[in-house]
């Protein structure tokens, strides 16, 4: 994904980017939660690059693994 690389794009174009995804998860999904919103955020202002985000957001909402016990 270096093509939305903090190094190939610009602030205004990771905001676009940002505001067309919220508006895309708003057709059938719970409003983006305040503390994703932050990650989303920092990845705009260039602090977190987008893949960063992407795998900080699996790992939040990636169900725990079931163990079964005999």
């Amino acid at each position: 994904m270096k093509e939305y690389s903090i190094a190939n794009t610009t602030r205004e174009e990771r905001a676009e980017r940002s505001a067309r995804a919220e508006a895309i998860n708003s057709l059938g999904c719970k409003p983006v939660a305040p503390e994703d919103q932050e990650l989303f955020q920092r990845h705009i202002d260039g602090e977190l690059e987008i893949d960063d985000v992407t795998q900080m957001l699996i790992d939040k909402y990636k169900e725990p693994k079931s163990y079964r016990f005999e």
